[in-house]
């Protein structure tokens, strides 16, 4: 019990200052979630050993993926989210935004934190080949989504640069790779060292790709004004 208390508090410290540190930071260059995702692993078993991911914590956190999915069955464990879908089955307008404010304020917090509090940053830092080479798959993944939109026949008001915008602002997947990792690694599929290093990729694509993005995107314009025909 003393171990989920000390734990759920630091948890509860991180996803308050995360918020407010985002908003401190000129230019806003590190979502909130990869802040989460940094402190989990600073106070996780890996480095200061503050923050004990135990069963009471990996329940909070296994709702948390619910609330980040939307997965109602999750919390058919309990039998709570098929009750209140019987009992409210079109929504409650005063229900809802309560458990949304829970999930998103409390719930999906934790995930981000005890997600990161798995990662095995010594292991990342150890092999940092792996690491690249799953950067540049989740950046090669921008190529079909370009691909697609430009054989889109219907009407599309989207120019290539914005296409190659979009394309890279998409490949950027944190939540469903954290996802599939704790998934994977729960049921011993996946090695805590792969999954690691694959979260890690995923939280370095979040603010990569629109950095990216955003420059190709000034490139590509900047390019069309310099070759455009002047009056």
């Amino acid at each position: 019990m003393a171990y989920d208390l000390v734990s759920l508090s630091i948890i509860m410290m991180i996803a308050v200052a995360c918020p407010i540190i985002t908003q401190l930071i000129p230019g806003k260059p590190m979502p909130q979630t990869v802040l989460l995702l940094v402190f989990g692993a600073i106070f996780g078993p890996f480095i200061l050993d503050k923050i004990w991911v135990t069963k009471a914590v990996e329940l909070l956190s296994e709702l948390g993926l619910a609330f980040l999915f939307q997965l109602d069955v999750v919390l058919g464990a309990f039998a709570a989210g098929f009750i209140l879908r019987f009992v409210t089955p079109n929504g409650n307008h005063t229900l809802n935004p309560k458990l949304e404010g829970v999930g998103h304020g409390f719930l999906i917090p934790v995930f981000f934190v005890v997600s990161g509090a798995s990662i095995d940053v010594k292991a990342v830092v150890a092999n940092p080949a792996l690491l690249i080479t799953f950067i540049i798959m989740l950046l090669v993944h921008a190529v079909p989504i370009f691909v697609a939109t430009t054989l889109d026949h219907r009407v599309n008001p989207l120019d290539p640069q914005d296409k190659l915008t979009v394309s890279l602002y998409l490949t950027t997947a944190l939540p469903l790779i954290m996802a599939v990792t704790s998934l994977a690694v729960q049921g011993g599929t996946m090695h805590q060292t792969i999954a690691s290093t694959l979260v890690a990729a995923g939280a370095v694509t979040v603010f990569l790709m629109p950095l990216l993005g955003g420059l190709t995107s000034k490139l590509m314009k900047g390019e069309t004004r310099l070759i455009a025909p002047t009056a």
